[in-house]
């Protein structure tokens, strides 16, 4: 990453990380964040595949089989699947704060990029072995993709058109990188099939679903569907399964400005307060507080 790009994205980010902790993006599954203070180790736990970028100060994280990756301004962190790991911030303060832009990656485009690749003969068989998560440099293509969507998040019409573009850019980057040989290598195999059950769940999601019908759609038995499912998906079947119908209650409330309780209705849930805890939990805060933040 140029020093400019570099500066801009510094810019960017600060403007929207206007409060302590986490701030949410107008656009899904962009998160900004700022800390004035160290703080650490604190236990994370992420959905899926996530991507975060540090503008200011580092960060240090260890993952469950106790590797410690660092990073700081120009590198990037990459999670690879649904995990747990520690996170420290190294150094913060009111006139220097840490700052960071993440990017929760959606596991449909991901499955769709992932058999792009395949077709085209991307998955590679090196010897490297898989792991949770790794540390690289922004180089400028994924530096020009991110600012592309950063930049379109702050102008309506871009974001409706142009973000999703820059967002599949970006995902379309990080799996052709040379540490994500091993990731691309377990999705060979039955992607196809899995990317079918995909799109049976985007289409059923208010269904009740259970891991044996969702295999029996697509002539897999429970246990190899499971296993295959979390090699593309980089999460399990009932986990996607959330991940729909939350993103489809997302759209509804602050798209459609249906009620919380209507919209858990029309995804598939007959309790409200089983919808409101399952949403909380997957974006960080009720829908009421999560309206409050995008409002901000």
């Amino acid at each position: 990453m140029t020093p400019t790009a570099l500066a801009e994205l510094q810019q960017i980010v600060a403007r929207h990380a206007t409060k302590e902790g986490r701030t949410v993006s107008v656009f899904p599954d962009i998160y900004f964040f700022r800390a004035t203070a160290p703080s650490g180790p604190k236990l994370v736990e992420t959905g899926g595949v996530v991507v975060a970028v540090v503008t200011a100060q580092a960060k240090t994280i260890e993952l469950a089989n106790h590797e410690v990756l660092r990073y700081e301004p120009g590198s990037y962190l990459f999670i690879t699947q649904q995990t747990r790991y520690t996170s420290t911030i190294e150094a913060a303060s009111p006139e220097a704060p840490y700052l960071s832009v993440g990017l929760a990656l959606d596991p449909v485009v991901l499955s769709e990029v992932l058999l792009a690749l395949d077709e085209d003969g991307e998955l590679d068989a090196d010897d490297e072995e898989e792991t949770d998560g790794w540390v690289a440099s922004v180089d400028d293509g994924l530096a020009d993709a991110l600012l592309r969507l950063l930049r379109a998040v702050e102008d309506p019409v871009e974001r409706r058109h142009l973000a999703p573009l820059a967002m599949r850019e970006i995902i379309f980057r990080l799996l052709r990188s040379e540490h994500a040989g091993p990731l691309r290598r377990a999705a060979r195999g039955d992607d196809g099939r899995i990317h079918s059950a995909m799109r049976y769940i985007q289409e059923h999601f208010q269904r009740r679903l259970t891991v044996e019908q969702l295999a029996k759609t697509v002539a897999m038995s429970p246990s190899h569907f499971a296993h295959r499912f979390r090699a593309v998906a980089r999460m399990s079947p009932m986990r996607f399964v959330k991940t729909v119908r939350m993103q489809q209650a997302r759209l509804l409330i602050f798209g459609q400005g249906l009620r919380a309780s209507e919209a858990a209705e029309q995804v598939g849930y007959a309790s409200a307060s089983h919808f409101t805890r399952d949403f909380k939990s997957h974006f960080g805060a009720s829908p009421s507080a999560y309206a409050r933040e995008i409002a901000v």
